[in-house]
C-alpha cells in the first residue's frame, strides 16, 4: 500500500496504481477568487490515477479542501464522505450534484484493507484517522484538536503499538497576518516560528514517528494577496527550525507502508503559468464596480442572530472601506451608511468578494482574510476583530439559528473536551 500526498491537502492510499480512497482533492485551478494556487500541480498521470478513486473524503467545507471545480470534473459519480458536523452547509452544497454521505462520528469503519474513523471538531472541522498494517495515519489538516483529543489519539497509538504519521497544516491561513497600521505597516500576530512550534508540539504529544508537510501547499497570486507569500513556511525553513525527534519528511511524499520506505516524488514544483494573469484579472474586475447599498445590506443577514453581542463589541459600529468609499454599519439598527471622513479603524476588502461572501454566508471563511486588510488604531481593534470573526462564524454556520442547533453545538464542544477512547 502506497501513501501519497498531492496538491494541497490530498492524501491517497494506492494499491496497484488504484486509490482505495483520497481526501480533500484540490487538484486543478485556483480557489478564493483566484487568490490561492497550488504550489505544485499533479501531472496528467497523477490526475488519471486519482480519478479512479471510488471513495472521496472531505474533512471540512473550506474551498481549499472542498474544491468544487475538482469534484465536478473528476468525481461527479463517486461517493463523497463528509464528517457528521452540526452545520449542514457542506452537505447541502454537495447533495445536488454528488452522492454524499455523513460518516458516523467516532466510529471505526473499513474500506479495503484500511480502517478509518472521523472525529468532528467544534470549529466545524474534523480529524481523519487511518489504520493500516501497524501504521496510524493522522490527517489533522487545518484542525486545532483539543489536548484531550490529542491524548486519545496518543493512547490509541500506544495501546496498539502503531507507528504514527502526522499530516497537519503549518501556515498562516487565518486573519493573524491581515492587520495593518494606518501607514500600511503589517502587524503580525503570529510568526513562522509560532506555526512550526505548534506542529512540533503536536508531534511531541503524539510521539509521532513521522511528520508530513501538508495542507499548506498553496501560493498566493493576486495584487491584494501576494503579500501572504512572505508568511509561507518552506520545507527548508521547517528543516532549519525542526527540533523534535519526529522525523520530518519532505513535501509530496510517497510512502510504501508495506516495505517501510519513503521519499518525495517531486524534484521541482510544477506551478500554474496563468496564475499571475488570472489573479490580476480577477482583482481588476473590482475597479469599475459600482456599489449598490442594497447589496451591502446582505451583511445584516449574517449578523442577525448575534447582533446584540456584536453591538456590545462595536457599540459605535464597524467601519468598511469598499471601492473607494468608507461606510459604517450599526449592528443594533442593522443599517449601513456612507461616511464623509476616514475612520481610524476599518476593514478593507474588494467589493465583488465582499458582496459574494456576505450573500453566501462565507464572510468569515479563512480565504477572505487573504484579500482583506484590517486597519487598526489600537490593540482593542485586534480584540474586536477576533470576537467579530468568532461570533459571525457561529452565526454563518447556523449555531444560533434555533435552539436545537445551539444545543447540538454545546454537545459537540463537550465531546471534544471529554472524548471517548478510540479503541
Amino acid at each position: 500500500m502506497i501513501l501519497k500526498t498531492y496538491g494541497h491537502a490530498t492524501l491517497s492510499f494506492e494499491k496497484m496504481g488504484v486509490p482505495t480512497l483520497i481526501t480533500d482533492p484540490w487538484l486543478i485551478g485556483s480557489c478564493y477568487w483566484r487568490s490561492w494556487w497550488l504550489q505544485h500541480y499533479p501531472s496528467n498521470e497523477d490526475l488519471l490515477t486519482l480519478s479512479k478513486s471510488k471513495n472521496i473524503f472531505l474533512t471540512h467545507e473550506h474551498w481549499d479542501h472542498a474544491h468544487f471545480p475538482t469534484l465536478k470534473k473528476y468525481f461527479l459519480n463517486k461517493k463523497i464522505l463528509i464528517p457528521e458536523l452540526n452545520s449542514k452547509r457542506l452537505k447541502n452544497s454537495l447533495k445536488e450534484n454528488f452522492d454524499v454521505e455523513e460518516i458516523k462520528s467516532n466510529k471505526w469503519f473499513k474500506v479495503g484493507d484500511i480502517k478509518y474513523i472521523s472525529i468532528p471538531l467544534y470549529n466545524d472541522d474534523s480529524i481523519l484517522l487511518f489504520e493500516y498494517q501497524g501504521y496510524l495515519i493522522c490527517n489533522m489538516n487545518d484542525s486545532k484538536a483539543t489536548p484531550q483529543i490529542i491524548k486519545r489519539i496518543y493512547e490509541l497509538k500506544k495501546e496498539k503499538k502503531l507507528n504514527l504519521i502526522l499530516l497537519q497544516s503549518y501556515a498562516p491561513a487565518s486573519i493573524n497576518n491581515s492587520f495593518r497600521r494606518q501607514d500600511y505597516k503589517k502587524v503580525s500576530i503570529k510568526s513562522k516560528n509560532d506555526y512550526v512550534k505548534y506542529i512540533m508540539n503536536t508531534s511531541n504529544k503524539l510521539n509521532a514517528e513521522y511528520f508530513v508537510p501538508f495542507a499548506s501547499q498553496a501560493t498566493f497570486s493576486r495584487p491584494d494577496s501576494i503579500w501572504a507569500n512572505e508568511f509561507k513556511v518552506s520545507w527548508e525553513e521547517l528543516y532549519k527550525m525542526w527540533g523534535v525527534k519526529t522525523k520530518l519528511l519532505k513535501s509530496y511524499i510517497k510512502f510504501d507502508l508495506d516495505n517501510h520506505q519513503y521519499d518525495t516524488y517531486v524534484a521541482r514544483y510544477l506551478k500554474s503559468e496563468n496564475m499571475d494573469r488570472l489573479g490580476n484579472l480577477k482583482y481588476q474586475s473590482n475597479i469599475n464596480k459600482k456599489i449598490d447599498l442594497m447589496d451591502l445590506k446582505y451583511f445584516s443577514n449574517i449578523c442577525k442572530s448575534v447582533k446584540y453581542i456584536l453591538f456590545l463589541i462595536y457599540p459605535l459600529g464597524i467601519n468598511f472601506y469598499l471601492s473607494g468609499n468608507y461606510y459604517k454599519y450599526n449592528f443594533l439598527k442593522e443599517k449601513i451608511v456612507k461616511l464623509k471622513i476616514k475612520p481610524k479603524s476599518y476593514l478593507e476588502m474588494p467589493i465583488n468578494e465582499f458582496i459574494e461572501s456576505i450573500k453566501n454566508f462565507q464572510f468569515t471563511d479563512l480565504g477572505t482574510s487573504f484579500v482583506m486588510k484590517i486597519f487598526i488604531d489600537s490593540k482593542i481593534n485586534i480584540i474586536q476583530t477576533y470576537l467579530l470573526f468568532i461570533f459571525l462564524t457561529f452565526s454563518e454556520k447556523g449555531y444560533f439559528s434555533n435552539f436545537k442547533n445551539f444545543i447540538n453545538q454545546i454537545k459537540l464542544v463537550i465531546s471534544n473536551f471529554f472524548p471517548k477512547k478510540l479503541y
